[in-house]
């Protein structure tokens, strides 16, 4: 289990340059969190950067790209008292590819 702190994914590409520029600005929607639905990582992130678990809400981008075939889009962690916003990543989704029937 990782206990410390998840530094940045760094973006290969422009379109991952602009995803990231969005996300960091606050453009993002609340996928997980609170006290309905905790966060598995609410502890680490109370021990790494404050708060109270219940504070933390993991975020997904509002825009998505398609990037060498996969949906692209960029998740982080928000505390929604101090609006602080730690650990993006990219979050990669590629096609389910069909089953060959032989």
């Amino acid at each position: 289990m990782t206990t410390g702190a998840i530094s940045d994914d760094i973006p290969t590409n422009l379109q991952e340059q602009l995803l990231l520029q969005d996300a960091k600005v606050g453009n993002g929607r609340a996928i997980q969190g609170g006290i309905d639905e905790p966060l598995g990582d609410a502890p680490r992130l109370v021990a790494n950067y404050g708060g109270l678990p219940e504070d933390w809400y993991k975020m997904t981008s509002n825009q998505a790209f398609i990037i060498n075939g996969s949906s692209v889009q960029v998740h982080w962690f928000r505390n929604l008292q101090t609006l602080q916003d730690v650990e993006f990543k990219f979050k990669r989704q590629y096609p389910k590819t069909a089953s060959k029937n032989q």
